[in-house]
Formats: C-alpha cells, structure tokens, sequence
C-alpha cells in the first residue's frame, strides 16, 4: 500500500506563506526584499527538501534593532522619519549618527554617497543577516 501526502501535510504551504508574508511586510523597502529572496535562492539551492527549515530561517533576514546595537560592517536598511530608506553597509556608529558605504537611496533606487544619518532622523533600523542557513543550521550546509 502506497503512502502519500496530502498538500495539507506539507510543510510547504507555511513556507508560502511566510514568503508572502515577508513580502508583504517589506513592501516599502527594495533593500529588504533582496534579501529576503536572496537568502531563500541561497537556502533552497542548499536544501531543497526541508522547507520547514527554510520557513524557520526566512524571518531572521530582517530583525529590527536599535541603531546603537550595530557594528561596522553591519549591512542595514534604514527608514528615515521623511519616509526615505537607506541601504548599505555601516562604517561607524556614534550616538549621534550612523555613517554608511556602499549606500542607496530607495525610491527609485540609485546610488549615493557615503551617507552620515542622524539617529534623530531614523524611524526604524533593520539589521540584514546573509548566509543564515550556515549560522541557524550549520550542519544542514552540506558544502562545508
């Protein structure tokens, strides 16, 4: 006798519909959406089969904190109180200001220089963590 699963039992419907979730969160923010898809293309090429895991790591691309909970080399969005976002990575955080490279200014996308933010200008600071597979589930990064 055969045994088969029923969509129901999957647990591929909870991975969509943290996807759509996430998507529909980050709506506003170019910066967070290419993360959150990158990391899921990254996490699905690894492990394809366990989309129960990839539905557990997805969520941890995006965390929000506070400005002075970054370090230099954090790549970060940043949505501004005038309704901008920044993206980027951080070369110094001061109690004052939080200094970015490799900056873009979100809507429509382009370019910026260095950027110093005043902390007084930020609604909200979103931490973006790469590569989360390897540091949720190391033993599930198979090219290690």
């Amino acid at each position: 006798m055969g045994f088969t699963l029923t969509f129901e039992q999957t647990e591929l419907q909870k991975l969509l519909d943290e996807i759509i979730g996430l998507l529909e969160r980050y709506s506003d923010d170019p910066s967070v959406i290419e993360a959150v898809l990158s990391e899921l293309k990254a996490i699905y090429q690894k492990i394809p089969i366990y989309p129960g895991i990839i539905t557990v790591c997805l969520p941890k691309v995006v965390t929000l904190v506070k400005a002075k909970q970054l370090n230099k080399g954090s790549e970060v969005a940043l949505r501004l109180k005038d309704g901008r976002t920044l993206s980027g990575k951080v070369l110094e955080v001061t109690p004052a200001e939080i200094r970015l490279t490799n900056c873009h200014e979100f809507g429509p996308q382009r370019p910026c220089a260095d950027q110093a933010v005043p902390v007084d200008d930020l609604r909200e600071v979103r931490l973006l963590t790469r590569e989360i597979l390897q540091k949720e589930w190391p033993d599930l990064d198979f090219q290690e």
